[in-house]
């Protein structure tokens, strides 16, 4: 609570606490008007502080809180000015008036609501009025009505109390079921319970003689309510009070039926305490009562059936869907397998399907560096092009994290099957754009057939899941499942566990393989290739564990070591009187990562080798998954002074004017186009077209792959830079690096000085 509101609250329950001594009538009733003004002084100034969105409702009880002061006052000149105790009274009128404004105010705080809220709190509201109503009608409204010395006007303003609390408790009610108890509101609704306790004491009195004989026992119920309503308004929740509903639906919790079960039973109660005591009974306003009652209980209970139905019906459906893509989710897409296979019916002929499970590249890179956030955008941007790629005829689904499944019911072919797989590919060709990120992903898709390849939904999905990791390895990104694949990948999973342990024992090492100037002969530099040295399964190849190290997310580590110890060799040779260039493959994460360039300088300055020694090679894909964020972080590997080049340059979907937008210095033409330069005429093309196109662009081409002097040859006539292959050398270890460079430097330079003709096979 604020200090201010604490103030106020205590201030006016010390009032209401002095004001049960004082002997003298005139001065409680002085205090009580007193601090009626004040409060509604203090409900002005709450607003004008604390700028409420809805000003009106606060306005209006301030007014009708002014009433009850103004009748304060009033009741005080009558009574102890004017000497008179006539009823109705100035003051009378002055009370009356106060409970339509003060129900306005209220009502006013208890809208617009939610619906459903609005519908039960309402119902809740007109539940207890109905009850209260009969209660204060039983007690206080008939007698005073009925009573034959009373004139018409005593009559009507004597109702109009018990009218007005039945009025006001049903607004209390409303407000307080609909909206968020806030403590502004939690005031209101105590200095409200406060007046009616206050009213039915008051107007008890006439039953009580002990209450009658001194009415100054209830003046602390009066003025305790002022307090409440100012602390209310200079309350900060007063901001938002009637602002926040409480929910779509307010639910019947136990607390609520015990109150509205006990609310409905005080109308039998009534009959039979009447009943006991042996008083008239009241049999026929309570049947009047009842009805409206059962009707409002009714009302209530067929929206709670409904509201239960509706819930089961959005839980089944959550069941069977993805939260955040909407896409079916995998219990459901099993369900259409097993359809698929086994027909609508038991027994039912199988119809056949192809189920394509699809990976996202590099999801857990572009999570982890561009936010969960984005994750999540891009996995909806996927979710919609593959509901695209699927058509009428296909189901999608989300299998969890980065996985999903496309089901084409009816496609039997493993032909057909694999061609849609790579329709659905080319889908994402173009990029992403995530709000303001730019992102380039690309997708692996395996394909598994039933019931060819399974007779059963979980074994579909397993050996589709089988395919995906054998489509990873693969260029092409797509993979048919073969039974031989099921050995492929045992080892990954005890791989990667011991992935981390092997760097730290060394276990993990880099061997290199030259590449060499084509015009000179020249040893130009050193690729470095990571190897594992497995205790138990030997020399493993990067094929073996680098793409599953990508996918978990432990690529970035396996860099950084490959890094330190291809510097820490540099450095060994360079100490021998040898430099020797080296190079260094990237992940996607290290483009994405804004400390990876921070991480290049460190590894440099500890190994003491010039930037300008160092080359780090990116593959078009990695360029283009965010080329904002690659273009940052390339620029400022360039102003550090490292090379960068473009590997594998062909198998990608970029163009190479697009690359010149990067600071790369040089292109390695992938090996597929360097195998066929021989034999085949579109190879041949392309690698031509490339090196003089890039030449004319300012890029150096090395050619990957080189495997005999015969094509070395053809690249030197072509006029490329530099070559590396088996034909030069293959990758070894570094202690082997400079007896294999004198080598290539003593016999290659001789080759490329003579003018051999190239004798093409095709």
């Amino acid at each position: 609570m604020g200090p201010a509101s604490a103030r106020c609250l205590a201030v006016g329950l010390l009032a209401a606490v002095a004001v049960v001594p004082l002997q003298s009538t005139a001065l409680r009733e002085f205090l009580i008007a007193v601090v009626g003004v004040l409060s509604v002084v203090a409900i002005v100034v709450g607003v004008r502080v604390h700028r409420p969105v809805r000003r009106a409702p606060w306005y209006l009880l301030a007014a009708g809180v002014g009433c009850w002061a103004l009748g304060d006052v009033l009741w005080a000149v009558v009574e102890h000015v004017l000497g008179s105790d006539a009823f109705p009274s100035v003051a009378d009128y002055a009370y009356v008036l106060a409970y339509p404004v003060l129900a306005w105010g209220l009502a006013l705080l208890s809208r617009p609501a939610g619906r459903t809220a609005g519908r039960d709190a309402l119902l809740d509201a007109l539940i207890v009025a109905t009850t209260l109503g009969l209660v204060l009608w039983v007690f206080f409204i008939a007698p005073s009505w009925t009573d034959p010395e009373g004139t018409l006007l005593e009559r009507v303003v004597g109702v109009a109390y018990p009218v007005g609390d039945v009025v006001l408790v049903t607004q209390l009610v409303r407000l307080m079921n609909a909206r968020r108890r806030t403590p502004a509101l939690v005031l209101l609704g105590a200095g409200f319970g406060l007046v009616l306790v206050a009213d039915l004491l008051f107007q008890a009195g006439a039953y009580l003689p002990v209450l009658a004989a001194d009415m100054g026992l209830i003046d602390p119920l009066w003025i305790a309510p002022y307090a409440c309503w100012a602390a209310a308004a200079l309350h900060p929740s007063m901001a938002r009070a009637g602002d926040e509903p409480s929910g779509t639906a307010l639910p019947l919790t136990v607390r609520r039926v015990a109150f509205l079960a006990g609310v409905s039973l005080v109308l039998p109660a009534l009959v039979l305490i009447e009943a006991v005591l042996g008083v008239p009974l009241h049999s026929v306003e309570v049947m009047v009562a009842a009805l409206p009652l059962i009707g409002f209980v009714l009302l209530r209970m067929l929206g709670l059936v409904h509201r239960m139905s509706q819930q089961a019906r959005d839980l089944a459906h959550l069941a069977e869907t993805d939260f955040l893509t909407g896409l079916e989710n995998g219990r459901r897409l099993t369900a259409r397998i097993e359809d698929a296979l086994g027909g609508p019916d038991a027994g039912a002929p199988a119809r056949g399907a192809a189920l394509l499970l699809v990976g996202v590249e590099r999801f857990a890179e572009i999570n982890e560096t561009l936010g969960l956030r984005t994750g999540d955008e891009l996995l909806r941007a996927v979710a919609g092009r593959l509901v695209v790629a699927a058509d009428a005829d296909g189901v999608v689904a989300r299998l969890g994290g980065e996985a999903f499944g496309v089901l084409l019911p009816g496609v039997r072919s493993g032909t057909r099957a694999v061609e849609r797989a790579i329709d659905i590919r080319e889908l994402f060709a173009e990029p992403f754009r995530l709000g303001e990120v730019t992102v380039s992903v690309d997708i692996a898709i395996g394909v598994a057939l039933a019931p060819d390849d399974a007779a059963d939904a979980g074994a579909l999905l397993q050996r589709a899941d089988v395919a995906l990791s054998a489509a990873r390895e693969r260029r092409d990104l797509v993979a048919r499942y073969a039974q031989q694949m099921e050995t492929g990948g045992a080892l990954t999973p005890q791989l990667m566990s011991e992935l981390t342990s092997a760097m730290a024992e060394n276990q993990v090492v880099v061997h290199f393989q030259p590449q060499v100037e084509i015009s000179t002969g020249r040893v130009v530099g050193v690729e470095a290739l990571v190897r594992w040295q497995h205790p138990e399964h030997g020399m493993l190849g990067p094929l073996a564990f680098v793409p599953a190290a990508e996918r978990t997310g432990l690529i970035r580590a396996l860099t950084l070591h490959v890094l330190d110890r291809t510097l820490a060799q540099a450095a060994l040779w360079r100490a021998g009187g040898r430099t020797i260039p080296v190079s260094v493959n990237l992940s996607v994460r290290n483009l994405l990562d804004p400390h990876f360039v921070n991480d290049v300088r460190r590894a440099l300055e500890r190994h003491r080798i010039p930037a300008t020694q160092l080359e780090l090679e990116v593959t078009e894909t990695m360029a283009m998954l965010d080329p904002a964020r690659s273009l940052e972080v390339l620029g400022a590997l360039d102003e550090l002074g490292v090379m960068l080049s473009v590997d594998d340059y062909g198998t990608g979907y970029s163009s190479l004017a697009y690359l010149t937008r990067l600071p790369v210095r040089r292109l390695k033409i992938d090996r597929s186009f360097v195998a066929g330069l021989l034999d085949d005429d579109a190879s041949a093309a392309i690698v031509r077209s490339t090196v003089e196109l890039a030449r004319h662009l300012g890029l150096a081409v090395v050619a990957e792959g080189v495997e005999d002097d015969a094509t070395l040859l053809a690249l030197r006539d072509m006029g490329c830079y530099a070559a590396q292959g088996f034909g030069l050398g293959r990758p070894t270890s570094a202690d082997r690096i400079p007896a294999m460079l004198d080598a290539i430097e003593t016999r290659v330079p001789g080759l490329v000085r003579e003018r051999i003709p190239v004798q093409r096979t095709a």
